[in-house]
Parts: C-alpha cells; structure tokens; sequence
C-alpha cells in the first residue's frame, strides 16, 4: 500500500494513502450484499433485487460505507507501518476514487515530539522532613473542635469582636441603592438575616468597627470608603452608607476536649483521639514530603529538554485546565464578571500550565519506554477499585462508567506516569532537610 509522508511541522504530517482498485471492489462488494439484503426498491422483495439496480439507486450510502470501512482500516495499516506516533485523531482532508477505480486519501496528523532524554537517574533532590510536635497536635484538635462548635444567643451585652451578628442591610451610593450602581454586587447592596463574623475588616472596610456594642434590635448607620482597587469597579473609591438592623448575636462555643468529645470522633479517649491525630499528621506529612520530591523530579526535567508540542493537544489540555480554575474559583465565590475581568490571565496561566502538563507526560513516558515500565491488568483494577470506593459505587460500575467515556486509557497513562517518577525518586541523590 503506498504511503506519501509529508513533514508539516514539528509535529504534524500529511499522509497520502493509495488504495488499489481490487481492494476497493472486494470492500464495496461486501457492502453492496449487505445493502442489498435490506434494499427496498419497488416489484422486488427484499434482498431479490438485481445488484447493478442496488447499485445504481444507493451508490451514495455505498460510497459512503466503502470510505467508512476502507479509510480507518488503511489509516491504521498506515501509521502502523511507518511507525508513527499519532496523538489525537487525524483530519482527512480530501478523499478521490470512482467507481472501478483505486481510492486515495490524504490526513492531516498529529505526532509525538521527537526528543532526547536528558540524564534522568541521580537528579539531585531536597526531602524536607518536618516532625509533628504537640502543638500541631493541638491546632488540629481544635479545628476539629471548631468543626462541632455551637453557636449560643448571646442576650445582655452588646457586639464583641469574635461574635456572629446576625444583620439585615441595605446601602446607598451617591444618594442611589448600591444595587443599582452595581448590580452585580447585589449582596453587597442589600442582605437579610446575614451571619457576620465581627472582626477588624472583616466584610467590608471598618464595617465591623461601627457595629461594636450594638444590640439586638438596634439600627446603626455605617460609613464605608471602598478602596480604589476594590474588585467591583463601579465601587471603587466610592462612600456607601449601610443602613444596618441587628437582628441577632451569637457567640460560638467550642466543645470541650475530653473522652465524649473523643468518642464522637472514633477514638475511646482523649489521649487516643491525640494518637490518632497524631499519626495523621504523620501520614500526611510524608504524602507532602513525597509529592514535593516529585514536583522536583518534573522541574528539573522540564528545565533540561526543550522540544515542540502538538497544538492540538495543547489546545484541548488548555480548555481542561481553564474549566478547572473557573469551576474552583466560581466555588470560591468568584463572579461571571470577575471571571471575565481576568480571562486573559485565566487562559494564559491555563495555556503554560497546558503545555508543561504535555511535556512532562512526554517526557515520563519516554522514560517509561526506555526502563521497560509496563502497567500490569491488576495495577489498573486496584485504581479502578479505589475510584470506586470514593464514588461509592461498585468496582464494575466503575469500569463500565469509565468504558462509557473511553476512559481507561487515561488511567493507564496515569498509573505509567506515577510509575515512572516512583523510579525517579527511587534513583535520585535525595538530601534530608529539616
């Protein structure tokens, strides 16, 4: 079958594929029996009608379904053949042949860089190692008490710093509502049974400081100067008066650190339960240690080869990792206005992000290639087996869903990738830090 390879570009190439004129009526042959089998064409039944006949009234769907056989078929043969490492699928640009003649196609590809790998065994690394000491055990302890704290009424004084008032507001700006100069702001103009965290500027600039002594009850008037860089441009350097209802006060409790406490968190005593924090932090310590010793591993070998990426894929990682910061700063409580405020930043971070994501990856599972690292069936059903765990489905609804969205290679890729730096790690010239 011959096969024309035209270089593009660093990581694009043409392929021109020739298809002789037998191998093209053998397939449209077989697709001519089966269309006629179900042909329906007046004064015959079906399946009796005269192949020219068959021919002559569906040559389009036989065009058709011969190009849908023959073309990935020889496309396959194609990249196989010449060895090419295609990324992502082709785009066949134009497609010749009548009927008795040969067929031949062209496809536009994308292929993987071709680098050499740099010195990768000995790379020298910083373990940083930090021992849990009592303290840690007890900030944690009292997160964790944070986590079950009570919020108690607080009657007969007024608004401490630390108390949760509990406020209904609205606010004008140049004699107008704020929700009307900015409605996109329209919390910040107008707000009913709203939990404040009484605190030096917390909220708003100063806002907290003219509620202190206030009680339930109370109407107060609050003045504040939005600052010139204030994220709500029609705000900034603008004066508001908020006109502020106390409705409530609350003081938060914590509960207390004995054996009770303990055992509503698992463990049978409060020494136990520090224990067991304890480990935690352990375990959580040496994942950080670990992950940072492979964040080192990807810098230093991103710092030492230089090579092309194929824009396509650049293209679809970028608008991955973009759908990820927007999805993570709308939890945050980013608006669609502050999004798009910083698109240009947004996508040029998701672009640079994109493109070392690709690169490592290439470079890892060259790596992977060059030690013989493999994924073993049984590496892939224990992730599958974890997934499912976090999902809290079975481990064969896993799969199947992972089947559905053609995903298992992905998570082959993964588990080569995570192989590849464990080796890394395993060779290098690691130093203990404190």
């Amino acid at each position: 079958m011959p096969v024309t390879i035209e270089t593009l570009g660093p990581c694009k190439k043409r392929l021109r594929v020739e298809l002789t004129a037998e191998r093209v009526a053998l397939t449209r042959a077989e697709v001519l029996r089966e269309i006629k089998q179900a042909a329906s064409i007046p004064g015959f039944r079906a399946g009796k009608a005269p192949e020219p006949l068959v021919e002559k009234r569906y040559k389009a769907e036989i065009d058709s379904e011969v190009h849908k056989h023959l073309i990935p078929e020889a496309y396959r043969e194609a990249i196989t053949e010449h060895k090419l490492h295609v990324v992502g699928p082709p785009h066949v640009e134009e497609v010749k042949g009548e009927t008795g003649q040969g067929l031949v196609f062209t496809a536009v590809v994308d292929t993987a860089p071709d680098f050499k790998l740099p010195e990768y065994k000995g790379i020298a690394l910083k373990k940083k190692e930090t021992p849990v000491k009592d303290e840690d055990v007890t900030q944690a302890l009292t997160h964790l008490r944070d986590q079950g704290a009570a919020f108690e009424e607080v009657t007969g004084r007024g608004i401490q710093n630390g108390d949760f008032a509990v406020v209904t507001y609205s606010a004008v700006v140049d004699g107008k509502p704020l929700s009307e100069l900015s409605p996109e702001a329209k919390t910040l103009g107008e707000n009913k049974d709203f939990w404040l965290l009484v605190q030096p500027d917390s909220f708003l600039p100063k806002f907290c400081d003219q509620l202190l002594g206030a009680t339930p009850g109370e109407k107060r008037q609050v003045l504040v100067d939005f600052p010139a860089d204030f994220p709500q441009a029609p705000l900034a350097g603008k004066k508001a008066t908020y006109f502020v209802d106390v409705t409530g006060l609350r003081e938060k409790k914590l509960p207390e650190l004995n054996d009770e406490f303990a055992k509503k968190n698992g463990a049978e005593t409060v020494a136990k339960l520090q224990e067991s924090v304890h480990k935690y932090l352990e375990h959580e310590r040496k994942n950080e240690a670990e992950s940072d010793l492979r964040n080192q591993v990807v810098n230093h070998l991103l710092g030492k080869v230089e090579f092309e990426l194929p824009e396509s894929l650049v293209q679809a990682e970028t608008r991955h990792v973009v759908y990820d910061l927007v999805r993570e700063n709308t939890m945050r409580g980013a608006t669609k206005e502050q999004l798009a405020e910083k698109k240009d930043e947004i996508f040029g971070f998701a672009q640079q992000t994109a493109r070392e994501r690709l690169k490592s990856s290439f470079i890892l599972e060259a790596i992977a290639e060059a030690e013989k690292i493999t994924v073993a069936p049984k590496d892939v059903d224990e992730r599958i087996a974890q997934m499912a765990v976090r999902y809290r489905v079975t481990p064969q609804r896993m799969r199947a869903q992972l089947e559905e969205k053609d995903s298992l290679g992905e998570i082959e890729e993964q588990l080569l990738i995570g192989k590849a730096l464990d080796f890394l790690v395993a060779n290098a010239t690691v130093e203990v830090v404190a």
